[in-house]
């Protein structure tokens, strides 16, 4: 993948994380209405740790995450999730369908990006709205339960589902996203590719990017925080 560098600046990388809290309120089908309460009150030292997190996620130290509370990383999750449905998603659309309306009749890679893209759209706001039906209402439920505001017997109403459950039952579906990138580089060779075309391939690798540096945050902040608490609480 091409590195962020490329991409953007350090000045940049701020904005792109910022960006998510900037985000309206949605009734997205990938989204549980009334859950999200999205403030731009996050602790700045988080705010600093991920977008150094953005900016070299190798060697990053996650345990410094630790310090902050399951409800801080669980908020900026839930916002990153409504700006990818609500902004990200719909930008990238918008780009194909620029693309549709100027070479629909050149260029046979069309149909491919279409039809991979839309799939892919498809199992990620499946995968979104798996984690915010089941995932993130249980672990406030852990953080209720934890506080002695709701009664553990609650975490047993679904006793299919735990932390330990999901995590080994995680899929990453962002090395998917990479064969769109492969399949315009394979498929213009040396030639020089339309702007539209660079458009698109722009923001395909940079959500691939961020979706990267989001299931890293979630698999390696957010889940062992969680699998903790609920390892106390039982």
């Amino acid at each position: 993948m091409t590195a962020i560098n490329e991409f953007i600046d350090s000045e940049k990388v701020h904005q792109l994380v910022l960006e998510r809290f900037e985000v309206k309120p949605s009734n997205h089908p990938g989204m549980v209405a009334g859950e999200l309460h999205q403030t731009m009150d996050m602790d700045p030292e988080l705010m600093e740790l991920i977008q150094d997190l953005y900016t070299n996620s190798e060697g990053f130290p996650f345990e410094k995450m630790y310090k902050f509370s399951l409800e801080e990383i669980l908020t900026y999750l839930q916002a990153t999730h409504r700006y990818y449905l609500t902004k990200k998603l719909p930008e990238i659309e918008q780009s194909l369908v620029d693309i549709f309306s100027k070479y629909s009749e050149s260029y046979q890679l069309l149909a491919s990006l279409a039809y991979f893209f839309n799939n892919y759209k498809a199992k990620l706001i499946d995968h979104i709205r798996f984690e915010e039906k089941d995932l993130f209402p249980y672990i406030q439920l852990l953080i209720k339960a934890s506080k002695g505001v709701q009664n553990t017997l609650k975490l047993a109403s679904n006793p299919d589902f735990s932390i330990c459950g999901f995590k080994e039952a995680h899929a990453c579906i962002e090395d998917e996203l990479e064969q769109v990138s492969t399949l315009i580089k394979r498929y213009s060779g040396n030639q020089a590719l339309p702007l539209p075309y660079k458009i698109f391939l722009n923001q395909v690798e940079l959500f691939e990017m961020e979706l990267r540096k989001h299931a890293i945050i979630e698999d390696h902040v957010l889940v062992p925080m969680a699998l903790e608490l609920e390892r106390n609480l039982n």
